[in-house]
């Protein structure tokens, strides 16, 4: 028997539903939108055309050439991207592993340690920072070097004092699209370079869009317009650098069970590829090292299909490991050793050491989050103080921020009533912190609008800071909903009830929706991955303790819909339980769940399952 429904005020059937349609009519994603954001079009950087001519003559005048990054994923791809690149392309050149702990900004002590090492240097080339770096800027030019900048951060007044500057958030630039990350910006420049003047090498200089895609999605850039190629194509690309684990393991069951540790990653197709051209040791081991981390990542078992390399593996995994010794006070050399290191077995090793850090990582965020909801906190929930690694600072104001649902700063305890007070904010995607700190003085704020560091020159100004994010946020607040913006718990709601779009008794439906979802990726920051709504019927209802540790949820319907909720058997487990048997004796409405949709296939048995994100409200 169909069920009615009324959908956008017209009644339909749930035979006559088609999902996807009225996904994309709900989020705006019309046929036009769609073919307009995958366009690869754009204008050249400003002073792009100058640096290729400084970095040509550059080499021909045998020029060392020195890289500075940033410490962050983006810092560490666009520093590989660039070593990798010029290496190959003829450049003498080194790569300065920076040191987070004097911050984003290129420094004099950056300088007098590039210089120490390699004193023949003359021209500085710095990528994913440098664009406000005046200081650092101003000591390498006084030893007379040629200072080149790449970046994607805002430059300030009164703007950039390197001899070349190329970063499209330029106060002069005119770039369509802004958000490129920093690893994209020297891509852009490198590309050009070699279609000047060494043509021959296009083909290797783009296999390096594997770096400058993995920046982009690390940098949480929108992934828009030329960005969305870029993606595609970085995942492509660590794919040929993937190897299937062989079946070395034998089973109780008189078979073998794939071997991660027996992974020879030389016999990827793409170094494969490579190996049958000579090519410059330094690129090699950049392509080497991926394919080594990739491996690694399979021997913890986070890799374990070709689909499992994707936009979210980038995000959720690599990127977060690599960015987890700042934030736990580890060196970073480790981070850069993967893609530079010349043995694979050193490569490894400090793959490893990446993973087993990421992991302390976890263990301590667990730590200081209950510092900042249970501790003394005066200026919560605007401001938080912690005792946290200030790496961390930025991982805990996030997490208090969805929290709260509202921007977030967490600093340093002061001590003293002259202490300098520097910290972390992050701000939900309708707020711009940058913007809104601007005014108030002795509180600045660097970085992106909703991720940046802040710094406050007294403790007296915190109150300051406090006002200006509560008032800001009201003002923003207040302005959404004048224009009827405000935000549904899911793009499509699923299930028995009245107000649901479809039913959940034939999955089939489901299954196309996703198929047909899954054809729009990537997805990521500007264009986000759909989410459901999702009512279930307590009664019928299986809850399953999975996981090593018995740690997750899996709950399945009647219908045979499985429903992952990673991390939450230890408190949800007994409550859902004893709901499921009352169920059986008394009435109840349905549990709602916001979560996404994928496909998984199991022993070549492709069906749908749902990933819960969070539990809201139970209806009657």
């Amino acid at each position: 028997m169909s069920t009615l429904h009324v959908v956008d005020g017209h009644p339909l059937i749930d035979e006559d539903i088609d999902l996807f349609a009225l996904l994309c009519r709900r989020r705006g994603w019309s046929d036009q939108y769609l073919e307009e954001i995958e366009s690869t079009e754009h204008a050249e950087l400003l002073g792009l055309a100058e640096m290729v001519e400084a970095l040509e003559d550059a080499r021909a005048a045998g020029k060392r050439i020195t890289i500075a990054p940033d410490f962050d994923m983006d810092g560490i791809s666009s520093g590989v991207l660039g070593y990798a690149g010029l290496s190959e392309l003829g450049f003498s050149v080194e790569l300065h592993l920076p040191d987070y702990r004097r911050g984003h900004e290129l420094t004099p002590e950056d300088i007098a340690e590039i210089h120490a090492k390699w004193p023949d240097t003359q021209v500085l080339l710095t990528c994913d920072g440098g664009v406000n770096s005046h200081r650092g800027i101003a000591a390498a030019r006084a030893r007379g070097w040629t200072t080149l900048v790449t970046d994607h951060h805002e430059e300030l007044a009164p703007g950039s004092t390197a001899d070349i500057t190329v970063d499209p958030c330029r106060i002069d630039e005119t770039y369509a699209h802004t958000g490129i990350c920093g690893a994209h910006v020297l891509y852009q420049v490198i590309e050009a370079y070699t279609r000047v003047h060494r043509s021959e090498k296009l083909w290797e200089i783009r296999l390096l869009r594997l770096f400058a895609g993995l920046g982009t999605v690390s940098d949480v850039m929108p992934v828009l317009y030329e960005n969305r190629q870029l993606v595609r194509d970085s995942i492509s690309i660590a794919r040929l650098l993937r190897v299937a684990a062989p079946k070395t393991i034998p089973n109780p069951w008189g078979g073998f069970d794939p071997d991660p540790d027996a992974i020879d990653v030389e016999q990827s197709t793409l170094m494969q590829l490579l190996r049958t051209e000579p090519h410059h040791p330094v690129f090699l081991r950049a392509f080497e090292g991926f394919a080594i981390v990739l491996k690694a990542f399979a021997q913890v078992g986070k890799i374990r299909d070709v689909d499992d390399l994707d936009e979210g593996f980038f995000g959720f995994y690599l990127a977060p490991a690599m960015n987890s010794p700042r934030r736990t006070g580890r060196p970073l050399d480790d981070c850069f050793a993967v893609f530079t290191a010349a043995g694979g077995d050193e490569k490894l090793k400090a793959a490893r050491r990446v993973i087993e850090s990421n992991e302390l990582r976890k263990q301590l965020v667990i730590e200081h989050l209950e510092e900042l909801t249970t501790g003394d906190q005066p200026l919560a929930p605007w401001v938080y103080f912690s005792h946290a690694y200030p790496g961390m600072y930025g991982l805990l104001a996030n997490r208090m921020m969805e929290l709260n649902g509202h921007p977030v700063v967490v600093v340093n305890r002061p001590v003293g009533p002259n202490d300098f007070i520097s910290g972390s904010g992050r701000a939900p995607k309708w707020f711009d912190i940058i913007t809104s700190l601007e005014p108030c003085s002795g509180i600045s704020a660097i970085g992106h609008q909703q991720a940046c560091g802040v710094r406050v020159e007294r403790p007296e100004r915190l109150g300051d800071l406090v006002a200006v994010l509560h008032q800001a946020t009201q003002a923003t607040q207040a302005a959404l909903l004048a224009v009827g913006n405000d935000v549904p718990s899911g793009d499509l709601v699923l299930g028995p009830d009245a107000d649901c779009d479809a039913g959940l008794d034939d999955l089939q439906p489901l299954f196309e929706l996703v198929r047909r979802t899954e054809s729009l990726k990537p997805f990521g920051q500007g264009f986000t991955a759909p989410v459901v709504e999702i009512a279930v019927e307590p009664l019928g209802l299986r809850v399953d303790r999975i996981g090593s540790e018995a740690q997750h949820l899996r709950l399945v319907t009647r219908s045979g819909l499985s429903c992952l909720w990673w991390n939450t058997a230890e408190e949800k487990f007994d409550v859902l339980q004893g709901l499921v048997q009352r169920a059986s004796r008394t009435e109840f409405g349905t549990l709602r769940f916001t979560a996404t949709l994928q496909l998984n296939t199991f022993r070549g048995d492709t069906r749908v399952q749902a990933v819960i994100a969070e539990q809201i409200t139970r209806s009657a």
